[in-house]
């Protein structure tokens, strides 16, 4: 993984970038695919780059997008593709133990512009609105613990491979409000929802030279339940206050996010994650760039499993920095 961090610093910076409303949940899954409003552009071609950073999922990764369209409009269509790394049992078991199992996401996406709304892109138009298809593709390395076996084999080394796909549809009102809607196919597994324990191995040896027992600890933190992969089928519906591009260089404002998605399963009642995300934003060559977002949200809002433990004691806080690459 630290190869990947250095590769992706390093294209990141072999691009301009411009950072656009590119805003993520807590599970490190945007929000909606944003489009180009960037008067910058000096050509019906342009290339975009920009390192993300997620404290929720532990995730860093970059995103590239592909520009096609006329001077100073909106892009009618374009291709962004991304790349994401994480160590999936997080960063403290790397420090603490040097443990280390990597998890990979690839994705891409395709934009157009203009789905219901036909009118050309002018001052007064109070309405947009585009559509994205999307793919991903995840792969995942864990730990598992099983007390129920002999010994040697109650650590399993377990591999994920993830797909999916789906479609995404945005309404932008008034320049300012967004509303947008996700529903595709996911390819999940149930590793975040199993139980974190700590095994310790404690070896002793006694030095009869010196009557002294010394004992060797050695641990790793993992994951204990029963691992099952799936497949769901995710809906998400949020809504968007955007901050303004027509404001002057170097101010900062506030926008905010409120979601909703759902992943039903077969055979399993449906939980429902709901949250929101609070984004501070600095105009930079006519751009509302997102520099820092805290993120909140309740896992299984309606309390699906019956764990009867209060809303706010599933609630979980994060934070989101994407940084641009000049």
């Amino acid at each position: 993984m630290r190869y990947l961090l250095c590769t992706l610093l390093l294209f990141s910076l072999l691009l301009p970038a411009s950072a656009q409303q590119l805003l993520e949940t807590k599970d490190g899954n945007p929000l909606f695919f944003p489009v180009m409003l960037d008067p910058s552009v000096t050509g019906s071609h342009t290339n975009r780059g920009l390192i993300k950073a997620n404290t929720s999922d532990q995730s860093i990764g970059m995103e590239y997008y592909r520009v096609r369209g006329p001077i100073n409009l909106v892009a009618p269509a374009f291709f962004n593709a991304g790349i994401k790394a994480k160590p999936t049992e997080g960063y403290a078991t790397v420090f603490k133990n040097g443990q280390f199992s990597p998890g990979v996401t690839l994705s891409m996406s395709l934009t157009k512009v203009k789905i219901f709304d036909r009118i050309a892109t002018r001052p007064d138009n109070h309405f947009i609105d585009w559509g994205s298809l999307y793919i991903n593709f995840s792969n995942n390395k864990y730990m598992l613990y099983r007390a129920d076996t002999t010994y040697k084999n109650q650590f399993i080394n377990q591999t994920f491979n993830g797909i999916g796909l789906g479609v995404n549809y945005n309404a932008l009102i008034n320049s300012k409000y967004l509303v947008s809607i996700k529903i595709g196919y996911a390819r999940k597994d149930n590793y975040n929802s199993l139980s974190d324990i700590e095994v310790k191995d404690v070896k002793t040896i006694f030095d009869s030279a010196t009557n002294t027992t010394r004992q060797v600890v050695t641990g790793k933190t993992v994951k204990q339940g029963k691992y099952a992969e799936f497949d769901s089928y995710p809906l998400s519906i949020s809504f968007t206050r955007l901050t303004d591009d027509g404001a002057a260089e170097n101010v900062y404002d506030v926008g905010y996010s409120l979601y909703m998605n759902v992943a039903p399963t077969n055979g399993e009642l449906p939980k429902t994650n709901a949250g929101g995300i609070l984004f501070l934003t600095k105009v930079k060559d006519h751009v509302s760039s997102p520099i820092l977002g805290l993120n909140f949200q309740f896992s299984d809002f309606f309390d699906v499993d019956r764990v009867n433990n209060g809303l706010f004691k599933r609630m979980s806080i994060g934070f989101t920095t994407n940084i641009p690459i000049l």
